[in-house]
């Protein structure tokens, strides 16, 4: 165990390994602190390959949930979470020195086609999925459900109770607005907020630094 912690301390410096789930690997720099330790939700048997990496000095509580055995996700560094929720299925990065309050979710897909024709068999299927074995995403299909990842850059404050959309890109040192429902880009150094959230302000050049 010693042999294996100095290779695995050479190839990836100040990092660690958490313990594994279903051989998911994942890399969490040792500075930082996670508040809830059951911090990843596996909806269906993962692939065995890194699903989330983790930058220094983060202070975090939050629930990364993988419903298919797609998704990474990539946090950098001084990053603040206080009770957020990361649904992924593609892809979800959040950049340095970023700050987000309570209760916020990033959603990177639609979960359910917008068709009747494509998910009118989705209830039937969770229900008997559920009753046979405890889980009711075990068989869904994601052929009609679209997904695109979404990025947050750093310096950006999201406020409590944001909805962030699956394409979303929010831009250096943006401001979102608490109770908004993002489903569109917004552009850096702006203030925006509402449902669906729109710019009600530029950040000027000299509070940027």
């Amino acid at each position: 165990m010693h042999i294996i912690r100095k290779i695995y301390h050479k190839l990836f410096g100040n990092t660690r390994p958490t313990s594994p789930v279903y051989g998911v690997q994942k890399q969490v720099a040792t500075s930082t602190i996670i508040r809830n330790t059951n911090f990843l939700r596996f909806d269906v048997p993962p692939e065995e390959r890194q699903y989330v990496k983790i930058g220094k000095r983060n202070l975090l509580t939050l629930h990364c949930v993988f419903e298919s055995q797609a998704g990474y996700i990539a946090i950098g560094d001084n990053v603040q979470m206080n009770g957020v929720h990361l649904i992924c299925r593609e892809q979800i990065t959040i950049e340095n020195d970023v700050t987000m309050a309570w209760g916020i979710t990033l959603y990177d897909h639609n979960s359910h086609s917008i068709y009747w024709k494509h998910r009118k068999r989705d209830n039937e299927q969770f229900y008997n999925d559920y009753k046979a074995s405890g889980n009711a995403v075990v068989n869904k299909d994601w052929e009609h459900v679209k997904s695109a990842p979404i990025t947050i850059h750093s310096k950006a404050w999201i406020g409590m109770n944001v909805l962030i959309l699956k394409g979303v890109t929010i831009g250096e040192g943006a401001v979102i607005g608490a109770g908004s429902v993002v489903t569109k880009d917004v552009p850096a150094w702006t203030v925006a907020a509402g449902n669906p959230a729109q710019v009600v302000k530029e950040i000027p050049k000299k509070m940027q630094e």
